[in-house]
């Protein structure tokens, strides 16, 4: 169906019915994302209500990321089949009735199972949601503003998940923030659901069952790749698990393209992600998972294991970071966007982010939160509010209604294996740099200790000799800590630097190419 057939309904729904609209998938966006990392502050207290393991803690968040990243190709698919205000409607009671389901688990069998159930519903939600984006909202100004709305959604999300869950759980309890959920979706159906397009049937372009392989190959692949980077971030990236399910997911990547190549009917058209504009939105969106996942989790244990936060005032610490985000995400995709277009946004938006990595990478053992991480975050919030409105709207360039769904898929699904890699990665790397400091400097720890026992002239098994020891102890755990994060966000530095590089090369190279 082309764009010019779906105006007319969209004129009908009038200016207040899709304000609505707006709202209300402004509202899933924002449950979507939160999702990720609400519960991530709560894991202590939950832990010790369940008696969850050490090992087991980790699976409370990767069984929502699993689902999500395995299965939202499979979602893209759906949302073209049983059309978006039906897919919207399930995947949200969906995710409400999964969430009510983790909120009340009594055990830590039955919390996984939730969370994997919204990681699913979820997988639907997020492709829906910009489907529904691009079918109402057909003219250029007015979709560049609402996908600079939906660019700042999608930041802050992560962020406001940290200050909810703290809140939640200091306040409440760790269920709260997964009971959440219910009232989310019950307000967003209450304020937008009679006003989505009538379209609700599908097109009628085929089964769940078409290249019934592809599906396959291509779900496997998702999930073979975040399982192989999430064994990375628990045992390290030379593990035999981690080898195994990375190479696992690039031989059946490969399988999943050869196999779209020859299908009558393929679950991934190859031209989709094949040109240049929607190409460059794809790496944007797994450039920024990486950096916002992997920098979110570095600040997090930043704020509450050196500067002593509580989780309330962690969350808290984001506030400067979400104005920022939003403020910039809603002028940019209002006047920037327009003008610079996703070749000058993406480059510009990465570049502020590099700034922001490179104040955040002076971290040291004395430095305040004003200082350094404040500015630093609020840059890294404009940096983010340049790229997140671009890559949602570049993602869905020139597509046809009937192929959006699977577009927004592959905007999801390159923002949750993104997010894994920069978790993997950054989590991997802290821990060596951290360790090769403290080995590094552990002789000289030792020699200050041995001067300070003949200064005090104490044993080390006295009192006086124990607390001195424990003090230089703890000293070099701390510095080490901090020197993880300054490589850690130097390392992040490095990585979005190179990304504008590359990606002003390839605007250069493509605008050289349409000249000729």
């Amino acid at each position: 169906m082309s764009q010019a057939a779906t105006a007319p309904e969209v004129t009908a729904t009038g200016r207040g019915g899709r304000r609505r609209i707006v709202l209300s998938l402004v509202l899933t966006q924002l449950m979507i994302v939160l999702d990720m990392t609400i519960v991530v502050i709560a894991l202590p207290h939950l832990q010790a209500d369940l008696g969850i393991t050490d090992a087991q803690r980790s699976w409370v968040v990767t069984a929502y990321s699993l689902a999500f990243g395995g299965l939202v190709l499979f979602g893209g698919r759906l949302t073209v089949l049983l059309g978006m205000r039906r897919s919207y409607r399930i995947g949200q009671l969906g995710f409400a009735a999964a969430s009510l389901a983790a909120g009340l688990a009594p055990s830590f069998a039955v919390l996984v199972t939730a969370r994997a159930l919204q990681g699913m519903f979820a997988a639907l939600l997020a492709p829906t949601n910009l489907a529904l984006v691009n079918a109402v909202f057909i003219e250029k100004r007015e979709r560049d503003r609402i996908f600079g709305v939906f660019g700042a959604t999608a930041g802050l999300g992560a962020a406001a998940g940290l200050l909810i869950g703290g809140a939640l759980t200091d306040w409440l309890s760790w269920r709260w923030s997964l009971y959440i959920n219910v009232g989310i979706v019950a307000c967003s159906l209450l304020v937008g659901s009679r006003h989505l397009p009538a379209r609700g049937k599908g097109d009628g372009v085929g089964r769940v069952g078409d290249d019934l392989v592809g599906l396959l190959l291509g779900c496997g692949a998702c999930f073979s790749v975040v399982f192989g980077l999430d064994r990375a971030e628990q045992g390290g990236w030379r593990t035999t698990a981690t080898i195994a399910w990375l190479v696992a997911g690039a031989v059946l990547a490969v399988a999943f393209i050869a196999r779209e190549r020859l299908a009558a009917s393929p679950v991934l058209p190859l031209w989709l992600p094949s040109d240049a504009t929607r190409a460059g939105a794809y790496a944007s969106q797994f450039i920024m998972g990486a950096a916002q996942m992997g920098s979110f989790i570095a600040l997090t244990y930043y704020v509450q294991q050196h500067l002593g936060y509580s989780p309330v005032t962690a969350g808290l610490a984001f506030l400067p970071l979400s104005a920022a985000l939003i403020i910039t995400a809603v002028m940019a995709g209002q006047f920037f966007v327009p003008r610079l277009g996703a070749g000058g946004m993406i480059p510009l938006g990465f570049a502020v982010q590099a700034v922001s990595f490179i104040i955040l990478s002076r971290v040291a053992v004395d430095s305040s939160f004003v200082s350094i991480a404040l500015p630093g975050t609020i840059v890294f919030g404009i940096g983010m509010g340049l790229v997140n409105p671009v890559t949602f709207n570049a993602g869905t360039h020139r597509v046809p209604e009937r192929h959006i769904g699977l577009a927004s898929a592959l905007l999801s699904a390159a923002q949750q294996i993104g997010g894994s890699f920069g978790v993997a990665l950054l989590t991997t790397y802290a821990s060596r740099t951290g360790h090769d400091y403290a080995a590094s400097h552990a002789d000289a720890v030792r020699a200050t200790g041995v001067r300070e026992l003949m200064e005090a002239g104490a044993t080390p098994d006295s009192p006086q000799g124990q607390a001195i020891i424990a003090r230089l102890t703890a000293g070099l755990a701390d510095a080490s800590r901090i020197h993880a994060y300054s490589s850690s966000f130097t390392l992040l530095a490095c990585i979005v630097t190179g990304s504008a590089v590359i990606m002003v090369v390839a605007v250069l190279a493509l605008r050289r190419r349409r000249g000729r």
